[in-house]
Formats: C-alpha cells, structure tokens, sequence
C-alpha cells in the first residue's frame, strides 16, 4: 500500500503543485529546474552586465584623471602656487604609468575572460 504524502501549509515546496492537485509531478519538478536555471543565467548576465559597467566606468575616470592631472600642474602653475606645480609635474610620470597600468590589466583581464570563455564553449 502506497503512503500518500502531503505538503505542510505554507511549505516552500507548495509553489511546485503548480495545478494544486496536492501532488508535486515529475513534470512539475522538471519545470520548477527549468525556471531556477533560467533564473540563474539571468543572475549571472546581470552581474556581467554590471561588471562591465564599472570597468567601464573606471576607465573613463581614469582617462579624466589623466586628462585633467595637467590641468591641475598649469592652474597650480597659474594662480602662484609654484612649489605645488612642481611637485605635481615630479611624480606626473608616475601617476601616468600607474594609471596606465590599471586600466591596461582590466581591460587585458577581460580581454584574456572573453577568450577563455569562448575557447572553451
């Protein structure tokens, strides 16, 4: 004689009957897999999405850095601050390289992702 089993009021498993028979069919199982997967997937597209969002950002600051940083030399040049001026033009090369450096690694470490992960599908 087969045991029936049944569900407790309020169970997380209770939104898998989806025809609310009380029974929770192989088909409904299946579809419940489905959907988490097709949740996940999108989970991790918008987590991608984002990523490249800030990277994206990151690299436009990092170039408005680089942009500006001589910028700031000439207006500390400008309105009489020379020891200022200075110091900033004596560690410009080094802010440069840095920076470049920064935005070169995200951008070959994303560049290095997307080759992985097409070489491998």
């Amino acid at each position: 004689m087969a045991k029936t089993k049944t569900l407790e009021s309020g169970s997380i498993f209770e939104k898998l009957d989806t025809d609310g028979d009380g029974i929770i069919t192989d088909a409904e199982m299946a579809r419940a897999k489905e959907i988490a997967e097709f949740e996940h997937k999108r989970t991790m597209q918008n987590n991608e999405d984002a990523k490249e969002d800030q990277i994206r950002r990151m690299a436009w600051f990092a170039l408005w850095g680089m942009l500006l940083y001589p910028v700031g030399i000439f207006c500390a040049d400008m309105i009489g601050y020379d020891t200022t001026g200075q110091l900033l033009a004596d560690i410009a090369p080094t802010y440069f390289v840095a920076i470049s450096a920064l935005v070169g690694a995200f951008f070959g470490a994303q560049a290095y992702q997307k080759t992985k992960k097409n070489g491998s599908s």
